[in-house]
Parts: C-alpha cells; structure tokens; sequence
C-alpha cells in the first residue's frame, strides 16, 4: 500500500510529458526560464531531469535569503549552496545579471570565521556582475573591495553594512553605475563616502539615509554632473554634489552640527538649474521658512514644491514675515505645492499666504494639517486660507 507521502512525490504522466518536452529545449531557453525562479525552487527542478542540475549552477540572476535559517546546520548548508552556485565551473563563463543577498541571522555573527561573503563578492565581480543587492547584519563587517574595479556594475543596493577598513588604499572604479542606495551604511569616515561617488562618473539615481562616518569641517568632493535624482539625508552628500539633479529629496531638515565648518560644508547651496521637483522633510529641530525660501531662490526653474513638517520634537520660527522679495521659481514656474503638517500658527499661514499671493502659474495648493498643542496655534490660520487672494486664476485649493 502506498503511502501518502510516496503519492505525493508520483510524478503522473502529464508531468512526464511535460518535462519530456520542456528538454526539447536548449540550455539557454531552459536556464531563461529557471532563472524566474527563487534558488531553492529552482534546485528542486532537478528532480524532474537530473539534465536540469547543472543548469541551476549557471543561473544569471541569482536571490538568497536566510531568513528560514534557524540553527548551525541550516546557515551551514545555505552557504554551501550559495558556494555550489558561485564557485561551480560553469558559472565561469556567464555573465551574472543580478545577485541578491540578505543575510539577517544571528549566525552571521558569531560564524565570522567562515564567513565567505568576501569571497562572493569577488566571484561576481569576475562573473561580470551588473546588479548586486545586499542585506547584512549591521555587525558583520565588508571589506570595500565591491567598490574597487567593478567595471560592469549598473545597480548597487546595499543596506545595513559596515565598511571594515577605510578606503585610502581603494581605487574606486564604477564606470557603468548608474544607481546607488545606501540604507544604515557606517563608513570609517565620511570621506571614503565621497571617494565612492567619485568613483561613479555616471551616476545618475542616488538615495542615501543612515549613512554615518567621522565628519570634519571639509573634504574633496566632486560633483555629480550626470545626476538626475537625489533622495539624501542632511549631513550626508554636500549640496553641491548634487546641483545638476532634476528631482531632489532632503530629509532632516531642521538640524546643525557644533562645527560651523562642517555646516557649511554640507549645506552651501549652489544653482539647482534643473531642478523642477523638491521635497523637503524635517524631523526634529527648528523649522524657518527663511530656510526654505533661500532655498527656492536656487531653483530657477522649480515646478513642484513639497513640504514635510516634523509633528513632534521641533519649534516653527513664529516671527517670520514676508520677504521682500519673490523668488524666480516662485513668480514664473511653480504649479504644485504641497505643505504636510501644517500647523495652525501665524508663521505657517504666511509663508502659505505668500505662496498663494505670487505664484502666478500656480494650479494645486494642498495643506494637511494637524491638530498639536501649541499655544500660538488658532483655526482662523486654517479657516483663513480659504479666503485668502490668489493670483493664480487656475489655483485650486485642497485643505486635508
């Protein structure tokens, strides 16, 4: 009698024929085809052609995750597959897409001695590697070797790593990068930060949050002149690295460091000439209108406006009054502006006001706003909005 287990594992007659005609197939369409796969399903096709086994060791597009890695034995085996597939002979000689690697056990930790991830990297880099995502344990240290001579490197994701060593000896060489996003990234120091940038002469996306490293009061950079989009934390990529984006995301706003060199450093404003969408968030700290209208007086040529105020650990200048003067963006180009946290204080409502009052090609004006327990806080700087005279004929006004 048979099991039900041994039922389970029958192969019936149309999966026979199906996998009798799927080997009518080349190597290339077959290995296409298993590469949509996640790894460990893709090694289970060889139970239904042993031909199918060696297929799955010349994968181009390859994804590891530990996360169903509970003991010794588990993690062990799982870099013995990721070494089955990275170091097999046939990988050799095919280009590797994409490799993605997450690895958030515990294990990592305390197995550093067998730790071999190093030795991946270098593999990938040999395969011709173009797109590499990596997850890490922010204790298991990485060696900056990814960032020296990676010729054919598209795409580079990394999060929650920390770089060993510090890059004096590194030759950043990234030709080809295209994308970069750092998440909880710890540099030695925040110099070796720009050296990786101006290792990348044809970046194009950036986004940057928790990236950490000593900071001094200057540095080298060199400005990313094929840069189209930035999303960057303050304190991270001075601004003018970043003049010739297009789309350009600044969070924690608010925030200055003891050093005034540093500050200066990090915040000197250049021309964003072709800048048409800025975000701007705070999340603790001071928030000055000043800032942001000297900020619009460097974006000639801004069409959206998008503001983020923080709702708990910070402090609205409440004496701001009007400028004297209209920023170009503002009178010329401006068509959306949003304000998220508004609150209902005399300052916020004029810097809205104001907004409303010059922008002439003005089409969207939405403001969230919230209830907090600020003293100087009155629904007749909300209410009033409503009221309030807008030179643009085709505004439309959205209070949420």
């Amino acid at each position: 009698m048979e099991t039900k287990n041994n039922k389970m594992k029958k192969t019936t007659p149309s999966q026979l024929a199906t996998v009798e005609s799927m080997n009518n197939f080349s190597d290339d369409i077959l290995t296409h085809i298993i590469s949509f796969l996640p790894f460990k399903q893709a090694i289970r096709t060889s139970i239904l052609s042993k031909r199918w086994l060696p297929l799955c060791q010349s994968l181009f597009v390859l994804t590891f995750d530990d996360s169903r890695v509970k003991n010794t034995n588990d993690w062990i085996l799982f870099c013995r597959q990721i070494d089955q597939v990275m170091f097999s002979p046939r990988s050799h000689q095919v280009t590797l897409k994409s490799f993605h690697l997450k690895c958030r056990s515990k294990l990592w930790k305390t197995k550093a001695e067998c730790f071999s991830f190093n030795k991946w990297i270098e593999e990938a880099k040999r395969r011709r590697i173009e797109e590499l995502n990596l997850t890490l344990l922010f204790d298991v240290p990485l060696i900056p070797n990814i960032f020296c001579c990676c010729k054919t490197l598209v795409i580079l994701k990394l999060r929650r790593i920390r770089v060993a060593t510090n890059m004096i000896d590194c030759s950043v060489d990234l030709p080809l990068l295209k994308t970069l996003y750092l998440f909880d990234i710890s540099f030695k120091h925040m110099n070796d930060f720009m050296k990786l940038l101006s290792g990348c002469p044809k970046l194009e996306n950036l986004e940057t949050s928790y990236v950490n490293g000593v900071k001094d009061d200057g540095g080298y950079f060199k400005p990313l002149s094929n840069l189209i989009k930035a999303s960057i934390s303050l304190f991270e990529v001075p601004f003018r690295a970043v003049y010739n984006v297009k789309t350009l995301t600044i969070f924690e706003l608010g925030r200055n460091l003891g050093n005034e060199g540093t500050n200066s450093y990090y915040k000197a404003l250049p021309v964003f000439k072709n800048l048409t969408k800025l975000q701007l968030e705070w999340i603790q700290g001071t928030h000055d209108w000043d800032e942001v209208v000297k900020m619009l007086q460097n974006c000639p040529t801004l069409q959206t406006l998008e503001i983020e105020k923080c709702r708990q650990k910070s402090t609205t200048i409440e004496d701001w009054k009007y400028p004297d003067h209209v920023p170009e963006c503002v009178s010329s180009h401006l068509t959306t502006c949003i304000i998220m946290n508004y609150e209902a204080v005399e300052a916020d409502f004029r810097f809205a006001t104001y907004i409303l009052q010059n922008a002439m090609l003005l089409q969207v004006m939405k403001i969230r706003s919230y209830l907090n327990s600020n003293p100087m806080a009155s629904p007749q700087f909300l209410e009033d909005l409503t009221s309030c005279p807008r030179i643009s004929p085709t505004c439309k006004l959205s209070l949420l």
